[in-house]
């Protein structure tokens, strides 16, 4: 078929991008140390922070802003309040936490001797006037995550404040621009997953490998083609710079025959009804790294450079490099004419990373040649059937993908970016569409506490395994941002119930 009439027979999936959370949100290290609590004159509050602050200065690389520096008595967790208070609460008295590093206990009580309450208004709990009692408590170290994990600290230990733009600023995305790539992807999402289905039927109808696709976009390229009035038809492909499909089985070891080519015909190859590691090809077959293979193909063309051997493309695989070669040479015999994008999709004025857009804009390439700021597969997304698995997903990271989008039916018991088990979509509520980017923060942050909820209901339904949960990992120079796209009203059997293999 023509790869243009296949283009034009893809259905877009229907459904919705949600964000992957980080191993850091889905698994938040909390930490608990000890502090004191001191009743002190109400009167002298500002100078009791100012006498703390100049005699025990707080360690900046540790911020505690989440924790209230006083606390009044109604505001104290109610056993705490017990301890503190032994009577009548005075109105002229109010706690004050002193954090870590701790200091000297009687040094501590000698600073804050001249703000002690006066005798009349003294609590039980002080056994004499001028005196100050300090009481150990334990505290958390790290903001919380969510509103409900401020409000238990709150009850349990101290009065906590949430701030949701503190705790994700250090274990995700920054909100901002989570929403904003996720908008640039939402239009077209359908769109290109659909795609790589395509792809990977036809890398499993050729029996070279799985039935795993990759579609390269470029959101640059996609979002001049959104500025147009035109119906789009088939130009949300004209943003694609690659595709490519598994090929695990056309590897040879040491000239022998693949696996592809043992193999009588066309059709599913028979290897993949069980995981053979034997058979099964490195990673740099998997769908993700030949698709980051064929970007660099096409970078090296447009510098002149010969392109390595290459294992046999498909009619997509090659229509969609042809359009990546700056002198169309690379096209498939299939393909009649090669369908570059348009001369009015060409950025002229964009700064450094603008493509010139030459005489004949039936030649212009797709792909960002180097001189015009392209890197490896910096700024690009990557659409996948699967979730990656663990190689493949370091070699995302390393070849610098802006954003990796996969259907939640893809993921796999082997992938390497997931932090925790599938949980059920969250809906989005109606009129975000409409919203900015304040709404957007708080509407990520409902999401994401409602998420985190659903993800411990069913964590004892999912078997106990092991996430790797390499999306956006501090430890990491290079953050990819994670989606997955949950469809609408799917009847599939998740890819985790399947054959283990790696993707």
């Amino acid at each position: 078929m023509d790869v243009q009439e296949i283009l034009r027979r893809v259905q877009p999936l229907a459904g919705q991008v949600i964000p992957v959370r980080t191993v850091q949100e889905a698994h938040p290290h909390e930490e608990f140390v000890d502090a004191y609590v001191a009743e002190v004159s109400l009167k002298g509050a500002s100078k009791v922070i100012k006498a703390l602050d100049s005699a025990f200065p707080r360690d900046p690389s540790r911020p505690l802003n989440h924790l209230r520096r006083f606390a009044k008595h109604t505001q104290l967790p109610d056993h705490l309040r017990s301890t503190l208070i032994k009577g009548e609460p005075s109105a002229q008295t109010i706690f004050v936490l002193i954090t870590p590093p701790l200091p000297d206990v009687e040094t501590l009580k000698t600073l804050l001797a001249p703000f002690a309450p006066p005798p009349e208004s003294l609590s039980e709990s002080s056994q004499q006037g001028g005196s100050i009692d300090l009481h150990t408590i334990r505290i958390p170290l790290q903001p919380p995550l969510t509103i409900g994990k401020a409000e238990k600290w709150s009850k349990a230990m101290w009065p906590v404040v949430f701030n949701p733009a503190t705790p994700r600023a250090t274990i995700a995305p920054p909100p901002q621009t989570l929403s904003r790539v996720r908008d640039s992807i939402n239009p077209n999402a359908g769109h290109y997953l659909a795609l790589a289905r395509k792809v990977a039927d036809e890398a499993e109808k050729s029996g070279v490998g799985r039935r795993v696709g990759a579609v390269v976009v470029d959101p640059e390229l996609e979002a001049w083609i959104g500025t147009t009035d035109e119906d789009l038809g088939t130009h949300w492909a004209d943003a694609i710079v690659a595709v490519a499909g598994d090929a695990r089985y056309a590897r040879r070891d040491a000239g022998a025959m693949s696996e592809s080519e043992r193999q009588l015909g066309l059709g599913p190859n028979s290897n993949t009804q069980v995981y053979n590691p034997d058979v099964e090809g490195g990673p740099e077959l998997h769908a993700l790294m030949r698709a980051a293979d064929l970007v660099a193909s096409g970078r090296r063309k447009q510098d002149g450079n010969e392109s390595v051997e290459q294992l046999p493309l498909n009619a997509l695989e090659k229509f969609f490099l042809s359009q990546s070669d700056v002198s169309g040479s690379g096209s498939s015999g299939d393909v009649d004419e090669p369908s570059p994008v348009p001369g009015k999709y060409q950025k002229t004025e964009t700064g450094a990373h603008a493509i010139i857009k030459p005489a004949d804009s039936s030649s212009a390439p797709r792909l960002r040649s180097r001189e015009h700021g392209g890197y490896l597969c910096t700024d690009l997304d990557v659409y996948l059937t699967h979730e990656p698995c663990l190689c493949c997903s370091m070699g995302l990271l390393l070849s610098r993908f802006r954003a990796v989008v996969f259907p939640r039916q893809g993921r796999m018991v082997t992938g390497g970016l997931a932090s925790e088990p599938v949980i059920a979509p969250v809906p989005v509520s109606a009129g975000t569409e409409e919203t900015h980017e304040a709404p957007e923060q708080t509407e990520d942050q409902d999401q994401h506490e409602e998420e985190e909820k659903m993800s411990n209901e069913h964590a004892d339904s999912h078997p106990k395994r092991l996430y790797y949960g390499l999306h956006w990992r501090t430890e990491l120079n290079w953050r990819a941002l994670g989606f997955e796209f949950v469809e609408e009203a799917t009847t599939k059997n998740s890819a985790e119930e399947g054959v283990a293999f790696h993707a």
